[in-house]
C-alpha cells in the first residue's frame, strides 16, 4: 500500500472511532424490507416506521428515546468528549451537576433554534440525524444548532453535516440534510425537492464546506485526520476530486396504513404490505421530481417516516420538551 493510500484508509479508521453504537434505536424504529426501485439509480430508499404494539405505532415510546440524544445533536462532539474525559476526576455529584448543565445547554439550543428559524421541523432533523449516523454511520462533524441561534452568524442551508470515507473508492461523501415533515406526502416531496435543489447550487456547497473547515476542531477528529478531510475540501488538492456531495433527506408524513390495522391477526405483515405500497408510490413521485429539477445523477438517500399524524408526532414531542405547541 502506498503512503497516499495509507493516510487515506487513516481517515476512515479515525471516522470508524468516533461513531457511536446506534443499534438500540432499532428497537423503536424498525425498517422496512423492500426491493422498491426507481429510474434514479444513485436514490436509495429506506423506509422507517415507529414499532408497532397491539396494531398501534409506539410514537410516545419513539419520542422518549429519542429526546435523550438531543445533546449529541445539538452539541459539538468535543465538548460531550471533554466532559467524560474528566469524569474520573470529579465526584458523583459534581459530574452530575455537569451533566445536568450540558444536557440544559442542548436543550435550550434545541428550543431556541426553533424560534429563531420559525420553524417546528426540529424533531425531524433530530430523526434525521439520528438516521444518517445509525443506518449510513457517517457521523455528524458541524453541529448546527448553536449557529442557527447565532444573530451574527446566519445559518442557509442543510439541516446537518456528516461524513463517510469508502475504502474502496477513495471517496469521501459529504452529507448534507434536509428533513421535512407535512401531512401530505406530496407536500414533504415538494418541499424537499425544492430545498435539495437549494442545497446543491456552488454558493450553498461553498457555504457548508467553509463551516466545516471552521468548525472541524470541534468534531472530535485527531489533527492529522482533520488534515486529510480538509485535503477533499480544497479545490487545489487532488483528493477533492474524489468528494461526493450527497443529499440525505427526511420526509415525515401521514400514512392511513396505521388505521387499518384493527382486528387484523398479523399487524406487522399487514403494515408492511401497507407501508411497502406507499413506498412504491412515494419513491415514484419523488424520483419524478428529482428527475424535472435536472437531479436525476445526484446521490441522494431518502428516508421514509410515515407516522399517524404528524401535527400530533409534533405535539408529543414539544410537550415531552416540556413545552407547548402554538
Amino acid at each position: 500500500m502506498n503512503v497516499a493510500s495509507d493516510q487515506r484508509d487513516r481517515l476512515g479508521h479515525a471516522l470508524v472511532a468516533i461513531r457511536r453504537d446506534w443499534d438500540r434505536l432499532g428497537t423503536r424504529l424498525k425498517c422496512l424490507d423492500h426491493d422498491v426501485k426507481t429510474d434514479c439509480s444513485r436514490l436509495t430508499l429506506r423506509l422507517h416506521y415507529p414499532a408497532l404494539r397491539d396494531a398501534s405505532a409506539t410514537v410516545e415510546e419513539l419520542i422518549e428515546v429519542i429526546r435523550r440524544f438531543i445533546p449529541h445533536f445539538c452539541l459539538p462532539r468535543q465538548q460531550i468528549a471533554e466532559l467524560y474525559a474528566k469524569k474520573d476526576e470529579l465526584d458523583a455529584f459534581d459530574f452530575h451537576a455537569e451533566l445536568s448543565e450540558l444536557n440544559g445547554r442542548a436543550l435550550d439550543l434545541f428550543m431556541r433554534a426553533q424560534d429563531a428559524t420559525g420553524r417546528s421541523g426540529e424533531a425531524g432533523e433530530l430523526l434525521l440525524y439520528l438516521l444518517t449516523e445509525w443506518i449510513l454511520e457517517a457521523p455528524q462533524i458541524v453541529a448546527k444548532m448553536s449557529l442557527k441561534t447565532n444573530r451574527d452568524m446566519p445559518v442557509h442551508g442543510s439541516d446537518g453535516i456528516h461524513v463517510r470515507y469508502v475504502p474502496a473508492t477513495r471517496q469521501l461523501l459529504l452529507y448534507t440534510g434536509e428533513a421535512k415533515m407535512h401531512g401530505s406526502v406530496s407536500d414533504a416531496i415538494r418541499a424537499a425537492i425544492a430545498s435539495i435543489s437549494d442545497a446543491l447550487t456552488p454558493t450553498k456547497i461553498k457555504h457548508e464546506i467553509s463551516l466545516v473547515r471552521r468548525d472541524l476542531d470541534l468534531s472530535g477528529l485527531p489533527g492529522p485526520a482533520r488534515d486529510l478531510l480538509l485535503g477533499y475540501l480544497n479545490p487545489m488538492d487532488e483528493r477533492s476530486n474524489q468528494r461526493v456531495d450527497a443529499i440525505t433527506c427526511l420526509l415525515g408524513f401521514d400514512f392511513s396504513g396505521y388505521a387499518e390495522l384493527g382486528g387484523v391477526d398479523d399487524a406487522e405483515a399487514a403494515f408492511c404490505e401497507l407501508a411497502t405500497r406507499q413506498l412504491r408510490k412515494a419513491s415514484a413521485a419523488f424520483a419524478k421530481a428529482l428527475s424535472e429539477a435536472g437531479l436525476s445523477n445526484q446521490t441522494v438517500e431518502l428516508f421514509l417516516l410515515p407516522l399517524p399524524s404528524v401535527k400530533q408526532f409534533r405535539k408529543i414531542f414539544l410537550e415531552a420538551l416540556g413545552q407547548r405547541q402554538a
